[in-house]
């Protein structure tokens, strides 16, 4: 496959895994019918996503709100687990 096969292929597999992910429920893929990302040698894939907030909110969260996809199909946190960050406002904005 050539470098450019495998960004395509990156970007699109990216964007059906946001597309399958809905609220703050745990995502339960049932099957693996969506575009994987090409292996590399003596490597892995790592599945992540990283929260961010709207303008006039900031992330509150003891972690740094990236979460990788587990075994066991729920998204995590190193230093937090399965709980969530919250957006909080930003003083003196709506």
């Amino acid at each position: 496959m050539s470098d450019l096969g495998a960004v395509i292929s990156l970007l699109l597999w990216g964007r059906q895994l946001f597309a399958l992910y809905s609220g703050s429920d745990v995502t339960d893929i049932p099957d693996d019918s969506f575009l994987k990302p090409p292996m590399i040698a003596n490597g892995y894939v790592e599945h992540s996503v990283r929260y961010q907030c709207k303008n006039y909110y900031r992330l509150r969260t003891e972690g740094d709100g990236v979460y990788t996809l587990n075994n066991e199909k729920q998204w995590t946190n190193k230093a937090v687990g399965d709980k969530l960050p919250e957006c909080e406002a930003v003083c003196g904005k709506p």
